[in-house]
């Protein structure tokens, strides 16, 4: 397979959403990757392995079956060297499913090992020192296509031998047959809601905040780049790691620990102050919002949209790729954040347009067709509130990388930068105020100064 034309990639020109067998992909780097996992995986008072497991097989599942559906000539071999190809070719590392299979020694029994895995990787730069193995995609992809694959549930688990806890490799365990999926056979996404919502046929307008970016230009350039899988199925680009992954992945993760955790809480209130102990972020964050309820669970997963903001979007910032293809038409200071959305409409996440911006005090973003939105609608229906968490989070993090601190600059993009400029006191808090999963035209973000609640 050529991975510089995946078969099986597909782009619509109109919105930049990229779909593979019908599945919406999104680029996303190592720090939100692993950010989004450790916010739920710290949740002690929910099944946060289940869900992150789940939803993996879930979204996997979906989009090999699609796939072998297209294709009911294909071997079983030529079904797994398939979905070896599409997890090297996102990024994801390498998954020796037909290795596996071949050494099984039978009972339906399989032990597959990988030297390369993005999640590894990723959850081994944590700070503190993980307990227990961390590769749940990795698992959730394995059990996802191996149950499309043989037309029969697959189950699985991991091991102490693991990248994530500083190994060498990290080994799965899996096995064929048992109850545990064996829902994915009876599985479907895309609600009646969904496919009535105004917000996927609404007019993409132009820009109209005037600025000197050419945003085609940008976009066709990032689209050119060579963003696929090396030999160890991985894509290192703009000083991080990325991954083309499951839009509808980090949609069920998120809200299934929203609505997880709000469900706990609703049984046992007294969790709110012990969660303050488990993410440290609360402690800064109860100043400026009432943190009750739902509103924990979406501190959290906006927070972790202020990590992805800071490390991918100012990596990029700072990056050869932006000197050689965006700076040459910066000639202000705002031009740097007209050409960081132009860069983010290449990302598969929605198409975002500049509605205001007021240097040093005020950014209001609309995006169309945003991902955590249309998922939303995808699997629950109508949304009573707004869950465009990661738009939220980056927004409020490009005002601060541009004014509270000065990416201009190319400072170094470590936690205590992190810290000074997204955790001061009068750093930007984003604001929605609009949602496409509400069954409004576009999601709408404001973006303004902190105050102390």
């Amino acid at each position: 397979m050529n991975k510089e034309s995946f078969d099986f990639l597909s782009v619509d020109a109109a919105s930049g959403i990229t779909t593979i067998d019908s599945q919406p992909m999104v680029f996303h780097c190592n720090h939100y990757n692993r950010t989004l996992q450790n916010t739920i995986e710290n949740c002690r008072h929910i099944d946060n392995e289940g869900i992150l497991i789940r939803s993996a097989a879930e979204v996997t599942f979906l989009g090999m079956r699609e796939h072998f559906r297209a294709q009911p000539w294909l071997t079983l071999d030529e079904r797994l060297r398939y979905a070896e190809q599409l997890y090297s070719y996102c990024g994801f590392g390498l998954m020796p499913l037909l290795e596996a299979v071949k050494k099984s020694t039978g009972a339906g029994e399989y032990s597959l090992n990988t030297f390369s895995s993005h999640y590894g990787r990723a959850l081994a730069l944590n700070f503190e020192k993980r307990r227990v193995a961390g590769e749940y995609f990795d698992l959730g992809f394995a059990i996802g296509a191996l149950s499309a694959a043989f037309d029969r549930p697959f189950s699985g688990l991991l091991t102490r031998e693991a990248i994530s806890l500083k190994g060498n490799q990290t080994s799965l365990r899996l096995t064929s047959g048992g109850d545990a999926f064996a829902y994915l056979f009876g599985l479907s996404s895309g609600t009646e809601v969904y496919g009535e919502a105004r917000g996927r046929t609404s007019v993409i307008p132009g820009r109209t905040v005037a600025n000197n970016i050419d945003e085609a230009a940008v976009v066709s350039g990032v689209a050119q780049a060579p963003l696929f899988g090396n030999e160890r199925g991985l894509i290192p680009a703009f000083g991080v790691e990325l991954t083309r992954h499951y839009a509808d992945y980090y949609n069920l993760i998120s809200i299934r620990f929203e609505q997880a955790l709000t469900d706990a809480l609703r049984k046992r209130p007294s969790l709110t102050d012990l969660l303050v102990y488990d993410y440290p972020a609360l402690f800064h964050y109860k100043q400026y919002v009432n943190l009750e309820g739902m509103a924990l669970s979406r501190t959290l997963l906006i927070e972790a949209g202020h990590i992805c903001g800071f490390n991918t979007m100012g990596g990029i910032m700072g990056s050869e790729a932006w000197d050689g293809l965006v700076r040459p038409m910066i000639q202000n200071r705002e031009d740097w954040l007209h050409g960081i959305v132009a860069v983010i409409n290449a990302l598969g996440w929605g198409i975002w347009r500049v509605a205001e911006l007021v240097p040093n005090e005020r950014l209001v973003v609309r995006v169309w067709r945003s991902y955590e939105s249309m998922g939303y609608l995808r699997w629950f229906g109508l949304a009573d509130h707004p869950v465009d968490y990661l738009v939220t989070g980056v927004a409020a993090s490009l005002m601060n990388l541009l004014y509270e601190g000065d990416i201009t600059g190319h400072p170094t993009l470590d936690l205590d930068y992190y810290y000074r400029i997204n955790r001061s006191a009068n750093a930007f808090w984003g604001e929605q105020i609009r949602c496409m999963a509400m069954g409004q035209d576009f999601s709408e973000v404001v973006v303004t100064r902190r105050r102390r609640g």
